[in-house]
């Protein structure tokens, strides 16, 4: 393949990123968020350990001897106690506490894979459980551990840069939203009453015939356009309350909650607008073939 258009994934704590250049690898290398302990892949599915692309790390490797996977392993070994209480983090949560049959028992049903994070007290933090314990999936048939590869569903995320790039912009907006969405809350929460009242002052005025029920079409059409208007504004304050939330997060999840939001926001608005527009050209049609210049509130 062309050096110029090779793409690469990499994983790590169950964490996909990518694909990205063989440059844009390279530079998250040098800046030290791709370590040794990363997994690279061409394709997103076979994974190879960080070290086995040279090109990655070619300024160290003829200073610093390189650790085999076993003496990896040790370092991040945790000494056994008499009562081990393990936790684990699958189907998008932290599980536990367990035993070791416990843990066991999840491995075996494929749950818990090697690149299942685990923690347990003593430790300092969160590590993939093959770098804890590699002797758990020692005796592991190979139809059980396809099937830990299957489960096992990586959470892809943006590049880091990027995505906190993207946060930073949508953030910008959020004051102009809550102004506007909180704004308009007011002036709907007011406008239906209003709307409503005016409703039912038409409704009981006296008089009969087209006029009247002209009046109280238009009556109804204003009441909706105030409904309609709280519920959109009610929407955009949802929108504007997600992107409060990246103030403090930028994590992928949160930019599409808020995404979707003004996708929603808007999908709304388009649909009371084509809806609004088609009831005025019925209510100009109608007046037009009754005659009708005025009509009475």
């Amino acid at each position: 393949m062309d050096v110029q258009n090779e793409r690469f994934y990499v994983r790590f704590k169950g964490r996909v990123l990518g694909p990205l250049t063989r440059e844009k690898t390279i530079d998250l290398a040098k800046r030290g968020q791709i370590t040794k302990q990363h997994e690279l892949s061409p394709d997103g599915i076979g994974w190879q350990s960080a070290l086995e692309f040279p090109f990655l790390f070619s300024g160290d490797r003829g200073t610093t001897p390189q650790s085999t996977p076993k003496e990896r392993s040790n370092e991040n070994h945790v000494p056994d106690s008499p009562k081990e209480e393990w936790y684990a983090h699958f189907e998008e949560r932290n599980q536990g506490p367990v035993d070791l049959a416990g843990m066991k028992k999840w491995i075996a049903s494929g749950v818990v894979s090697k690149e299942t994070l685990i923690w347990r007290q003593g430790m300092s933090e969160w590590q993939p459980a093959e770098l804890i314990r590699s002797e758990w999936f020692g005796t592991l048939t190979s139809r059980n551990t396809g099937v830990q590869q299957r489960q096992q569903k990586p959470t892809v995320v943006s590049d880091p840069a990027s995505g906190g790039h993207l946060s930073s912009m949508m953030v910008r907006m959020r004051a102009s939203v809550l102004f506007l969405s909180i704004t308009g809350i007011v002036i709907g929460t007011v406008w239906v009453i209003a709307s409503i009242a005016g409703f039912f002052l038409v409704a009981t005025r006296g008089g009969s015939g087209a006029p009247k029920v002209m009046a109280i079409i238009v009556s109804l059409v204003n009441a909706s356009t105030a409904i309609a208007w709280f519920t959109g504004c009610t929407f955009l304050l949802q929108f504007g309350s997600r992107l409060s939330v990246l103030l403090y997060r930028t994590d992928i999840g949160d930019q599409e909650r808020a995404m979707q939001s003004q996708v929603r926001f808007w999908n709304f608005t388009a649909c009371v607008v084509l809806i609004w527009l088609i009831v005025i050209a019925l209510l100009s049609a109608a007046l037009y073939l009754l005659g009708l210049s005025t009509i009475p509130v």
